[in-house]
């Protein structure tokens, strides 16, 4: 039953992934058909990611009171309608409009799945998570190659509709195929310790470079001379790798705990920068692998500072903190490529993955100076 509940709350978590990265190999057909420029476009994500991050706390404190499985369900359900409403906008407005409703139903979805599998899986929850958060890379490098195909034989807004069919079935299939509550805390606790503050300020930035980053890939290939399928084909191999930087993110934190988070940190910041300097395509091979492998580590780190009664409000909180970072992080981004243009703009991601190492390296002095004071007591 494990496996199954596994394999389920995987597939719901990649095909949340796969509808909100859509947009991105798709900007130059949205950008010329509504006449947007890339500021715009990156409010497209930011329209999502707002309500997605204000609602994960709610999310996460729902889940533990109702149901977790439960919410998961209609979290899924409810980002495959709202997602297919895509096909009816015809005006930018609409689309920003579309784009939130689907960010909220989204939104319900991360803090009580996370909690689930950490309660299910406890010791092996590194490994558990590493294998959930395949859904990111698996989500956004298969979104282009659905999406893309239908985009250039009909139009792209039908791209949505198959994706929202396929999200759908995966929500009846969780409903259906296990039975109850698999886990339910039987006290339940809105409170956030302080000791995830400094986390969610390094979750904050990093998934603001993460998101910077994953919605003008494809576009910063094509400013370099790269042709749109060709810049395609690297995104999607980006999270190809990125399925193994996932399970590999997962089991390096069973076996080294927090230092694993400084580790991906700092190869972030070497990979960002060399695909800055070098516009090349085959950086992403390397960089799948440490860029992807942040999502498990920072989840499993997480549920280390909650309790069973808290779990899912501290799993919303820090993704929430995260997430407000992944919503002003395409807008700026957008604006930075604007100004200064691309190379200028991407050199911004290595700084902010040296600035949140520097975080979680203050962090941790501070956890010792604090648990050396306990000892001393």
């Amino acid at each position: 039953m494990r496996r199954r509940l596994l394999l389920l709350l995987s597939l719901g978590w990649i095909f949340n992934y796969a509808h909100r990265m859509a947009i991105s190999p798709l900007i130059l057909m949205i950008k010329g058909e509504l006449g947007i420029n890339n500021a715009e476009v990156g409010l497209l994500m930011t329209s999502l990611l707002l309500p997605y991050a204000l609602i994960q706390v709610p999310a996460g404190y729902l889940g533990d009171k109702i149901g977790r499985k439960r919410l998961l369900v209609i979290s899924i359900i409810g980002y495959s309608v709202s997602s297919a409403l895509i096909s009816f906008a015809k005006h930018y407005w609409e689309l920003l409009a579309v784009r939130a409703v689907y960010g909220f139903f989204s939104g319900l979805y991360y803090a009580p799945a996370t909690a689930l599998i950490s309660e299910v899986y406890r010791e092996r929850k590194g490994s558990a998570l590493g294998v959930f958060m395949v859904g990111p890379p698996i989500g956004s490098g298969m979104a282009p190659l659905i999406v893309v195909p239908i985009a250039i034989n009909l139009e792209w807004r039908y791209a949505f509709l198959v994706l929202s069919a396929m999200s759908f079935a995966v929500g009846l299939a969780l409903a259906f195929a296990i039975k109850g509550e698999v886990s339910r805390p039987s006290k339940v606790s809105f409170s956030i310790p302080k000791n995830v503050s400094l986390l969610s300020v390094a979750n904050f930035i990093v998934l603001a470079a993460f998101f910077g980053l994953l919605t003008f890939l494809v576009s910063f290939f094509i400013n370099s001379g790269v042709s749109l399928e060709t810049a395609s084909l690297f995104f999607s191999l980006l999270s190809v790798v990125g399925i193994a930087g996932s399970l590999f993110g997962g089991e390096l934190y069973d076996r080294v705990g927090k230092r694993s988070i400084e580790i991906v940190f700092g190869l972030n910041a070497l990979l960002t920068f060399i695909l800055a300097i070098t516009a090349s395509p085959w950086v992403v091979l390397p960089l799948g692998l440490s860029f992807y492998s942040v999502g498990a580590i920072v989840t499993a780190y997480t549920s280390e500072k909650a309790s069973g009664a808290n779990m899912g409000s501290v799993m919303g909180f820090v993704n929430m903190v995260g997430f407000f970072g992944a919503t002003v992080g395409p807008y700026l981004f957008g604006r930075l490529i604007d100004s200064f243009g691309y190379e200028n703009a991407f050199l911004s991601i290595p700084i902010m993955y040296l600035l949140a190492w520097a975080i979680i390296k203050v962090g941790g002095k501070l956890e010792k100076m604090e648990e050396s004071g306990v000892s001393r007591t």
